[in-house]
């Protein structure tokens, strides 16, 4: 379960608040899918740091029962210096799952050959993208988080990294962040749209994308006041 409770965040900006979420509410069960709908520059990043408990609200209160993923993918923890085996190795430890067969796992998955025994800073983007999606899925959690990244690569070594996730939410849940409806529709079941620092429940993938196309279209009218207010 993940519950947010009167949560607000803001950034200081040129002495002035960019306001990421204002006041939300809500409450997340276990294995529930999550899309939510986001624009560029609307707060998708802050909120999947907010929700992995990376980073703090300024008001209210946010609880987990379970456990959470870091976002899929994610390279952020990797040291330049070490190689992927390393790597893995150091996270695997900091996050107490078995250590030789979270490295068997992503050596497999990832499939980056002599690589994997090199150091990080020689990757391509590609081959260190490939490790952060095999490094997610070597672990398990009760709800993975995604900021937008649900596969990387070229189309085999995508399919492989759906493929896996899929079989994941057989068992666990998601909240996934996106700018494209269609990946949400893909994976998710419960939808919502980030709109003026509100979350919006929505009925489908296709309904939070209508409410950010009529309000980027319309502007400041009446449908944003309540949107924003009501």
């Amino acid at each position: 379960m993940i519950l947010l409770s009167n949560v607000s965040r803001w950034h200081m900006t040129a002495g002035e608040p960019n306001i990421i979420l204002n006041n939300v509410s809500c409450l997340w069960q276990p294995r529930e899918r999550i899309g939510i709908l986001a624009l560029a520059g609307t707060g998708k990043s802050t909120l999947t740091r907010l929700i992995s408990g990376v980073e703090r609200p300024n008001r209210g209160d946010i609880r987990r029962t379970g456990s959470v993923s870091f976002p899929i993918g994610s390279t952020h923890g990797f040291q330049d210096g070490l190689s992927g085996a390393e790597n893995v190795r150091h996270l695997a430890r900091l996050m107490r799952r078995d250590i030789p067969e979270t490295v068997d796992y992503v050596e497999s998955f990832a499939d980056i050959g002599k690589y994997f025994h090199r150091a990080v800073s020689q990757y391509a983007p590609v081959m260190r993208a490939r490790l952060g999606f095999a490094l997610s899925m070597a672990m398990e959690f009760d709800t993975y988080l995604s900021d937008g990244v649900v596969n990387v690569g070229d189309h085999g070594f995508r399919d492989k990294c759906e493929a896996a996730l899929h079989e994941r939410l057989t068992r666990s849940g998601i909240i996934l962040l996106s700018r494209h409806s269609r990946t949400l529709t893909r994976f998710c079941t419960r939808f919502y749209a980030l709109h003026e620092a509100q979350l919006l429940e929505c009925d489908s993938a296709e309904e939070a994308k209508d409410l950010l196309d009529y309000a980027g279209q319309y502007g400041d009218t009446f449908w944003n006041q309540e949107a924003r207010y009501g």
